[in-house]
């Protein structure tokens, strides 16, 4: 099998959590830091040959997340923020696009999900009303539906949260969300 960081992460996040998830956004980097607390070659194959190898392995890596925690927080949060401001200017840029489309594709969305929603049950009660005795067989298929619903309406609520936070930030208004608050804050009483 060849192996990359992520295939590594996962190994790696069993016993250290924050060191597996740092692998993922910040892959060559921590890559490299656990080459070294293992004595090997700086690759994600020779890694993996390395934590299957040695029985203390993951007790090496576990130590070397304690001992690098903050940088690896540190890390792991740049990641992410990196990765949301992209998300961000794209955000931007379609909100600012010229194309009535791509300006308008969450509430077009939204009106969607609502209409679908609404179609679907009224036809869902109509069949329940209309042939009773097909009632668990209707629930059986509903149910089935679930997981259709539950990503349109993530997507959905990630698109109102968007929304929410674009017009907040078109106003002038503070735009940062709840996560954001809290990691300044905890910034501020670290370094203060």
């Amino acid at each position: 099998m060849s192996w990359s960081w992520d295939d590594v992460k996962g190994v790696v996040a069993k016993a250290a959590p924050l060191l597996g998830s740092a692998l993922g956004p910040a892959g060559g980097a921590v890559g490299t830091l656990i080459a070294s607390a293992l004595g090997t070659d700086d690759n994600p194959e020779a890694v993996a040959t390395a934590i299957q190898a040695d029985p203390d392995a993951l007790v090496k890596l576990k130590a070397l997340e304690r001992e690098h925690e903050r940088e690896l927080k540190r890390m792991v949060i740049e990641a992410e923020t990196a990765r949301l401001a992209e998300i961000n200017q794209t955000m931007r840029a379609e909100a600012s696009a010229q194309d009535g489309y791509v300006r308008r594709w969450r509430p077009t969305f939204g009106y969607m999900v609502a209409i679908t929603w609404l179609v679907q049950s009224v036809a869902i009660a109509w069949a329940m009303v209309g042939a009773p005795e097909n009632a668990a067989d209707l629930i059986n298929a509903v149910t089935a539906l679930t997981p259709m619903w539950g990503i349109a309406l993530s997507i959905l609520g990630i698109n109102i949260t968007a929304r929410s936070r674009d017009k907040r930030a078109s106003a002038g208004q503070d735009s940062r969300g709840l996560l954001d608050k809290l990691t300044d804050s905890l910034e501020a009483k670290r370094h203060g």
